[in-house]
């Protein structure tokens, strides 16, 4: 496949090489999944036998070592031509596995046993394929600033009530990446978070998942009564309503993986409109599906091109090196929207580009593409939920893009 992209690791290289593997098995299944709305957790019992769920946990807890972004975002945009609903949880599952081991390395950095203690459990778990994560953070009306879910002060920790919707991967969730709006001593509105066992009393997953794309991934909503936080599990994340840039940086490596997920629908559907043109006489000897195929492969190139440099300037500011101290080489809060306004970018012209390839590959396959339960009828429908998904849908992104190009404070009232 031409611009195809490719791993910079050895370790990367591995991780690309079992995502390969996965991709064609889960590919088998995949329409039946879509029809039916069935979640497949044999892909996820999968990953954890082969090891891919532990590509970012360190090799000294069993994990494959995987610590360059660009590299994952290969290894996504591989799942993605099997089968966009796996990928979309395995990538929220991922990149708290990288989150983990970047604040493992930066405990042992800072000497904060507790954290380091609780890092290291945490990879142990999933290194041994005893723990998958998943985040339930999407709320309506709400965005990557605020949340309606309450955290109240309590003895010895805190409670959590509320409800998010959204919660891809959720039938597979050991544990859920939360967020929740509390209020400090100083009687400050803060931003809270934790990781939130699913077995602890007082969170419930709904089993109403019911899209127009993405059927299988599992996005059920998660409501949380009176559900207890320890004040050792219980992270302030920033001021409430405004945004985290050094958090939300480091999770700009989440936008990304998003975005590598539907260009790997895009490969797909172009490949299946290819092959429809060469079957039919004279197929390919009509102009105007010569200019659609090559209107496609430039947006492919692009799309390959923006997300691949996109990664390896976020490897870049960050020091994601195994034995690397941890975090970004400028600590700046400028510097940390400038990255996110790199992320913002990629994302939103990946999103766009991967739709607008689909939608000439759908014209170019004909009348057999709008039969719902044909494969190409499914990317059609997967490669919209792009556009939705935080952080950074259409709008938000293109705001946060002209403050920052403009040099502007997008936390400026």
């Amino acid at each position: 496949m031409d611009f195809e992209l490719k791993a910079l690791t050895e370790d990367g290289k591995k991780m690309v090489d079992l995502a390969e593997q996965h991709s064609a098995d889960f590919a088998v299944k995949a329409l039946e999944h879509d029809r039916n709305g069935t979640f497949p957790i044999e892909n996820f019992n999968a990953m954890k036998k082969s090891g891919f769920a532990a590509a970012g946990v360190p090799k000294e807890f069993g994990g494959l070592g995987v610590t360059s972004v660009h590299d994952c975002i290969v290894a996504l945009s591989r799942l993605g031509r099997g089968d966009g609903s796996t990928p979309l949880a395995y990538i929220m599952h991922l990149s708290r596995t990288l989150g983990t081991a970047r604040a493992y390395r930066a405990s042992i950095a800072s000497g904060d046993e507790v954290r380091q203690k609780r890092s290291e459990d945490m990879l142990k778990k999933i290194g041994a394929g005893e723990l998958f994560i998943t985040v339930a953070n999407s709320e309506p009306g709400s965005d990557v600033r605020t949340s309606k879910t309450l955290a109240t002060k309590t003895e010895g920790g805190w409670l959590f009530n509320g409800s998010k919707t959204f919660a891809t991967g959720s039938p597979a969730a050991d544990v859920l990446a939360i967020r929740a709006r509390f209020v400090n001593d100083a009687g400050e509105e803060r931003m809270g978070a934790t990781i939130a066992p699913v077995d602890r009393p007082g969170v419930e997953i709904k089993n109403n998942w019911d899209g127009l794309g993405m059927r299988a991934s599992g996005s059920h909503d998660v409501v949380f009564t009176d559900y207890f936080v320890s004040d050792e599990e219980f992270d302030d994340i920033g001021i409430y309503g405004k945004f985290n840039a050094q958090f939300l940086a480091v999770g700009t490596a989440s936008s990304m993986g998003l975005s590598s997920i539907f260009l790997g629908i895009a490969e797909t559907a172009h490949e299946l409109a290819l092959s429809a043109i060469k079957r039919r006489e004279r197929g390919i000897d009509y102009p105007m599906n010569q200019v659609t195929i090559a209107e496609n492969e430039i947006d492919l190139a692009a799309a390959r091109g923006i997300l691949s440099r996109g990664a390896q300037y976020y490897d870049e500011f960050y020091q994601t090196g195994a034995d690397a101290p941890v975090g970004m080489i400028d600590n700046s809060n400028e510097m940390a929207f400038k990255i996110i306004k790199n992320g913002a970018c990629t994302k939103k012209f990946v999103m766009e580009t991967a739709a607008n390839i689909v939608d000439r590959a759908v014209t170019l396959y004909g009348g057999g593409a709008y039969v719902a339960n044909s494969l190409m009828a499914k990317l059609y429908r997967d490669v919209r939920a792009g556009q939705f998904m935080q952080p950074w849908a259409r709008n938000q992104a293109i705001e946060l893009i002209g403050k920052v190009s403009l040099g502007l404070d997008p936390n400026a009232d």
